[in-house]
């Protein structure tokens, strides 16, 4: 196994469950890589050290700068022609940007004694500019992620062309991503779909409604523009128009709209049919999917390009048994087949959800084998033990290569 080393954002976040499932994988199967977090987190993480990095250590750049300017000047003259040629396509990304790179900067002669053999960046953003400025400064082969954002975000980020190009191997969780990725001039071999997996299968006592004639619904995600939430309102607002079955939604999470959301229930009269639960735990929503009937994804393309991938919380409502409808937006509907362990839809077309829901409601015999064959395709497709074993083949290969180039 190589001696590698990980490279977060934040370690942990806690609306990244889907990453702490995968290193907890990763770690039965003997690999433990060394967890860089480089804006903010936590010192340890279940008995594991973290090492977290102090921004205000972003001080001493002004010696680093010199002392690897020195030792690698092809490498440093490559990074500042890019951040020269190139405009940045916005503040955040500046931000994100300068803090991968002061990070490299500062932390290259501590990573590089601990001699590690490979290193990957579990997001295309900030962790990838460390990675790869790292990988540049002291010749260690490294690896990236790149899913949804971090590929989408209009404007783009200021040096993906060169991360992508640089790094051995890049991971993402979805067909539609790698399609992005080639589309960018990356060739097949070097990308690799890998999803995001799942380590618990709750078991459903029936698969009867929660209440008959009534539907307990549930939606799960950020409260963002690309999750199309106000869609997901219009499309609550027409079935209780139309009055032909009751329901119940629950919105689990938190996020810059939540108050624009609220308004929007109050507007459409849903106040006695939706409740805005804010964030909850994994083991919450775990919870709440065996106490929902169905599960509604309602996604979008944002404003500024961004989309979702595979949203882990559909995997997580099939392996719980609830109906799956989700947007056929990005990646959403590779999670299950169309018609057979889920339902793909213009998020849009409002009519063709509410008829789907009433046709559940009225009819759920109908609907139980297809909910039968969410549960066996979330157990085939997003075991997290085997999506794990696939990552970790991929850097010893990666690491094989390199060592013989």
């Amino acid at each position: 196994m190589p001696k590698l080393a990980f490279f977060y954002a934040t370690f942990p976040r806690p609306t990244e469950t889907f990453v702490r499932r995968e290193l907890r994988a990763i770690n039965q199967l003997d690999l433990s890589p060394r967890i860089y977090s480089i804006w903010g987190g936590a010192k340890h993480w279940e008995g594991i050290q973290v090492y977290r990095f102090s921004c205000w250590k972003l001080y001493s750049v002004l010696f680093w700068l010199p002392y690897w300017a020195w030792r690698k000047p092809s490498a440093f003259c490559d990074v500042l022609k890019t951040l020269w040629h190139r405009p940045c396509p916005n503040i955040q990304n500046w931000n994100e940007t300068f803090l991968g790179l002061g990070f490299a900067l500062v932390e290259a002669r501590r990573v590089e004694s601990e001699g590690f053999e490979a290193l990957h960046a579990v997001w295309a953003t900030m962790p990838a500019t460390a990675a790869y400025a790292l990988s540049r400064l002291i010749d260690v082969p490294f690896s990236m992620g790149a899913h949804a954002y971090d590929l989408f975000r209009r404007g783009g980020d200021w040096m993906l062309p060169e991360k992508l190009n640089h790094a051995s191997m890049i991971r993402t969780s979805s067909k539609s991503s790698s399609r992005r990725l080639y589309a960018m001039g990356m060739n097949k071999e070097k990308v690799q779909v890998i999803r995001r997996g799942l380590c618990h299968w709750p078991k459903r006592s029936s698969f009867e409604l929660i209440k008959p004639l009534h539907l307990e619904l549930i939606s799960v995600g950020r409260l963002v523009e690309k999750k199309g939430y106000f869609l997901l309102l219009r499309i609550l607002f027409e079935l209780m128009k139309r009055g032909k079955c009751d329901f119940r939604m629950n919105i689990v999470g938190g996020g810059p709209l939540a108050n624009k959301l609220d308004a929007e229930i109050h507007r459409y009269g849903l106040v006695e049919k939706v409740n805005l639960l804010g964030s909850k735990s994994e083991e919450e929503v775990r919870d709440l999917f065996l106490r929902a009937d169905a599960k509604l994804f309602t996604g979008i393309i944002g404003s500024n390009g961004d989309r979702d991938g595979i949203p882990n919380v559909i995997p997580e409502a099939m392996s719980a048994g609830c109906l799956i409808l989700a947007s056929h937006h990005a990646g959403a509907s590779e999670a299950f087949t169309d018609g057979s362990s889920g339902y793909s839809l213009n998020p849009v077309n409002f009519h063709e959800w509410v008829e789907i829901l009433e046709s559940f409601a009225n009819y759920p015999t109908s609907f139980r084998k297809i909910r039968k064959n969410a549960q066996l395709h979330a157990r085939e497709r997003f075991d997290v033990r085997n999506t794990a074993r696939l990552l970790v083949s991929n850097f010893e290969e990666m690491f094989i290569e390199n060592d013989s180039a």
